[in-house]
């Protein structure tokens, strides 16, 4: 009976030892030690880190912007790291408007492909574009999610000068598994 109640206060030591080291590991490398916020605004639900703000976006088709607040460009007064939340009617296919938005924007010099394909983002098959963007002198980094939902295409772009893309990237992808459309 002894051996079996050492067994068991063992086996808790190493799973409490362990849940300690994983979540010493997340709060260093997300740079985030507080509380997840969350938006829910025009149709849609998002949770974001703790440490970003809700933000402004120049884009017509916007409809939730949100930013980490470090990363502010004293130059033009909006931060470098940000996602923003578009929402589109869908003129043609997914398929079809995806491919004929970056065969445009790949015909620029200035952008560089780096990647495409299909990604699962909770029920939806989407689809994913990054790449590298040259914008007089400032090299941004940029990956696209494009959701289709009832004739309309939402489109999460995920953006970060390239030498901060990596650091950022698991703020992205939380940000991304937690976007809903209500």
């Amino acid at each position: 009976m002894k051996k079996y109640i050492l067994g068991i206060i063992v086996i808790l030591a190493v799973i409490f030892v362990s849940g300690c080291i994983a979540d010493s590991n997340n709060v260093d490398t997300t740079k985030n030690d507080t509380t997840p916020l969350s938006l829910a605004k025009n149709g849609v639900l998002i949770k974001y880190p703790g440490t970003w703000v809700v933000a402004n976006s120049g884009s017509n088709d916007s409809i939730v912007a949100i930013a980490d607040p470090n990363f502010k460009d004293s130059g033009t007064g909006y931060t470098n790291v940000n996602v923003n939340i578009e929402r589109r009617t869908l003129p043609t296919s997914l398929n079809t408007y995806f491919n004929q938005t970056y065969t445009k924007l790949f015909s620029d010099p200035n952008i560089t492909p780096i990647a495409q394909g299909n990604v699962a983002i909770g029920q939806f098959t989407a689809l994913e574009s990054s790449y590298v963007e040259n914008s007089n002198g400032t090299i941004k980094q940029h990956r696209a999610i494009w959701i289709e939902n009832n004739n309309e295409v939402y489109v999460i772009l995920c953006t970060a000068p390239q030498d901060e893309f990596q650091n950022q990237s698991k703020n992205f992808d939380f940000i991304i598994s937690n976007f809903k459309i209500t």
